[in-house]
């Protein structure tokens, strides 16, 4: 290295007192620029201003008070990932776009992609457990297997990404009640019965779905892992807080605002009459990280024929409530145009996430830390 402006990878952790992981981030986040040594192509130097400038950001004395009440309701992430990023209304999945992943990459490969190169391979189909609702089967397997799973600490990440392969082949199995094998959305077009066309759009789903920075599940996820429990147990975690009607639970709500919307306006009156106390947020309309529009619902929506009732519903609704559709709102319309189960919007929002999981929860159990944030006390205090 004969350039005193840049630096290698291991003094750049040194004065930023990071893991490599985390240097990485802050490349795929624009907070460090970095270049190929031109005297060694396997290894990448940093700008020593950009280190030193964020290092000392790091550095600035905060009170925990102030730390306490950061904003964690929309905020800035709380935690290093270098997973994916929301970055000027875009999606981004390391280095690539989520509209490139979905274009070229099927679930699986958005998996390994996820993990950063670990081999992501086919596992054979697991007998659905009994249960009627897809929730009810998902929870049998996954507590199941939580109450055997080995702690993550002292697995390797390829350990761990088989234990991953297993788990989301048999979660796959259970949501959709059937004894399969191979990629993810051939399996739900023999379990649905899908089209060439509807086959194609769930793919696209999937690889969308798969991560979206530290949302509720992924967050819980991570708590989870940070504690060193199996890897089941964190997708556990995750699944529970996938359930709540807030999260997962807005795919049905979404699905009966488009319903209300294809019959007319009076209907979208009284759909918004019984939901009187949700945002449009909550069934499928406005965005806080999309100002302009969810990319991944615009994506979606583009392959769909615009003149289709489902549509049209959207676009009312759209103006109706002043915000544009977002991945829930496609979800509904790609539910309704082709015919899938009532439980499907939920049931790939589960499939594709399971795999953004996995990669959180490795993550974070590599990294060694522990999340224990602190309370911002509010209550009564002694006279």
């Amino acid at each position: 290295m004969n350039d005193a402006s840049l630096i290698d990878a291991r003094t750049a952790c040194t004065l930023l007192g990071v893991k490599p992981q985390s240097l990485y981030a802050y490349v795929s986040r624009g907070l460090l620029r970095a270049q190929i040594d031109v005297g060694d192509a396997r290894r990448s130097l940093y700008t020593r201003a950009d280190v030193e400038a964020l290092a000392q950001r790091h550095h600035r004395s905060r009170a925990r008070a102030h730390v306490a009440q950061e904003a964690i309701r929309w905020g800035d992430p709380v935690l290093e990932t270098a997973i994916s990023d929301v970055r000027d209304g875009m999606l981004y999945f390391g280095a690539r776009t989520a509209i490139d992943c979905a274009e070229a990459m099927t679930l699986e490969d958005v998996a390994a992609h996820h993990l950063r190169g670990s081999v992501y391979t086919d596992q054979p189909g697991t007998e659905p457990p009994t249960g009627d609702t897809a929730i009810a089967r998902a929870l049998t397997v996954l507590g199941a297997a939580a109450a055997t799973a080995p702690p993550m600490q002292g697995q390797t990440p390829q350990d761990l990404a088989q234990i991953g392969t297993t788990l989301m082949s048999t979660l796959a199995n259970a949501l959709l009640r059937a004894h399969q094998s191979g990629p993810i959305h051939t399996r739900i077009r023999a379990a649905w019965g899908l089209s060439d066309a509807a086959t194609n759009q769930i793919r696209r789903a999937l690889v969308l779905l798969s991560d979206h920075e530290l949302n509720p599940s992924t967050f819980a996820v991570r708590v989870c892992a940070s504690t060193g429990g199996g890897l089941a147990t964190a997708l556990l975690a995750g699944f529970c807080t996938l359930t709540g009607p807030r999260h997962g639970g807005v795919a049905a709500t979404s699905l009966d605002a488009l319903n209300a919307g294809i019959v007319g306006a009076e209907q979208m009156a009284r759909f918004q009459a019984r939901n009187a106390s949700l945002a449009p947020y909550a069934y499928g309309y406005g965005h806080p990280l999309y100002p302009g529009g969810d990319i991944r619902a615009s994506h979606l929506l583009s392959f769909e024929n615009r003149r289709a009732p489902e549509l049209r519903a959207v676009r009312a609704w759209a103006k109706h409530v002043q915000a544009p559709p977002n991945i829930d709102a496609a979800l509904a319309v790609i539910s309704r145009r082709h015919a899938l189960p009532p439980e499907a919007g939920f049931i790939l929002f589960a499939l594709g996430r399971t795999a953004g999981w996995i990669a959180h929860a490795i993550e974070q159990a590599q990294s060694g830390h522990i999340i224990r944030p602190r309370a911002h006390y509010i209550g009564p205090r002694p006279s």
